[in-house]
């Protein structure tokens, strides 16, 4: 009996056992596994617009008709070291297209990033870039001002440009120099808050078709002074009536020296004016009277004449014993009108025989 207890406690024994290694077994897989994922997924981020660095002989050659800027995607395990890559103030790694050795033409180049830890993997979009490499040249050009086409003027015209200096030095590559066909100072409209002002252009060089080319500008802007001309239009002139009327005084009747003025500013007020009323105020006027008022404009405009003079004329209440005295003065003026009417008839007939009696008579 005891041996039998035995045999079943060893069986007992081993089975705990077995199912003790299967559970160390699975734990270590899953352990593993965990691993593993770790090693395939990373950490990334992918960073814009890195700056491209090109190493060549600068007082030989000039580039140009390249990308600027690339994407790159950074991948470690390091979060730190990432994190430490991605900002631009810490980061070590660099994008570099080496273009020693290459001769004047267009070369498609490699990019390359160089200083970056060992512990950071980088993958660079795109991995190549064309770059056009020209004989290196200086040139004096002078500067012709331009306004920019991509914003607006408010619809004022420009009455005279002017630049300081009014020459620049362009340095380019032997090629785009003989496309130049002006130099110019790039004047951004939204820049123009006034009539007389003076503001920065930016140097640019442009070909015949006005396409922009590759330079460099000594000095890059210039100082541009103009004198814009305001769009303007003529408008109304009323006049509106303040204050109160004085006892006594039915209406007013007014005369204005003008009643129409020219309205200067921008084209947005102007579409909005159509006509100004003038203020009058008649509170203590109650014998003809003239006065020379300031035209009110909308804030921005300007307007000429400046000031317009108003005759005032009062008119008088009637009263009951005036309005009874031209009633009678109507039937007076109706009666005399009959009397007159019957006087013609009379004087008519008799002329009429008179007429008859010359006719007889000649007979």
């Amino acid at each position: 009996m005891i041996k039998k207890e035995r045999r079943q406690n060893v069986f007992y024994g081993i089975l705990a056992l077995f199912f003790s290694l299967v559970l160390f077994f699975i734990a270590s897989g899953s352990s593993l596994q965990v691993n593993l994922a770790g090693t395939s997924n990373p950490y990334e981020e992918e960073i814009e617009n890195v700056p491209i660095q090109t190493t060549y002989d600068t007082d030989e050659y000039f580039i140009q008709g390249f990308e600027t800027t690339v994407d790159v995607t950074l991948s470690s395990r390091n979060r730190v070291q990432l994190n430490a890559e991605r900002s631009e103030e810490t980061r070590s790694f660099r994008v570099v297209a080496d273009l020693t050795g290459l001769d004047e033409g267009t070369h498609e180049v490699p990019l390359e990033v160089k200083n970056l830890s060992s512990s950071v993997t980088a993958e660079i979009e795109p991995k190549t870039v064309t770059v056009t490499i020209e004989k290196k040249v200086t040139q004096t050009f002078t500067v012709e001002p331009v306004i920019s086409t991509d914003g607006a003027t408010s619809g004022y015209g420009v009455d005279s440009m002017s630049v300081d200096p009014q020459k620049v030095e362009i340095t380019t590559g032997d090629q785009t120099l003989a496309e130049i066909d002006r130099v110019v100072a790039i004047v951004n409209p939204d820049d123009i808050t006034g009539d007389s002002i003076t503001v920065n252009g930016t140097i640019g060089a442009w070909d015949s078709d006005n396409n922009p080319l590759a330079i460099i500008a000594d000095p890059d802007s210039v100082d541009v002074a103009l004198v814009m001309e305001a769009p303007s239009k003529e408008i109304e002139l009323f006049v509106t009536q303040q204050g109160t009327t004085p006892d006594g005084i039915s209406h007013y009747i007014y005369r204005m020296s003008s009643i129409s003025a020219v309205l200067t500013g921008p084209q947005s007020i102007l579409d909005e004016t159509q006509q100004i009323g003038v203020p009058v105020d008649v509170s203590e006027i109650t014998t003809t009277t003239e006065r020379t008022v300031t035209i009110p404009v909308p804030e921005g405009t300007t307007i000429n004449p400046t000031v317009v003079t108003i005759q005032i004329t009062p008119v008088a209440e009637a009263t009951t014993e005036n309005q009874s005295n031209n009633d009678s003065n109507e039937a007076v003026n109706s009666e005399n009108s009959q009397d007159n009417s019957s006087t013609d008839d009379t004087t008519n007939e008799q002329t009429e025989n008179s007429a008859s009696s010359t006719t007889t008579s000649s007979s």
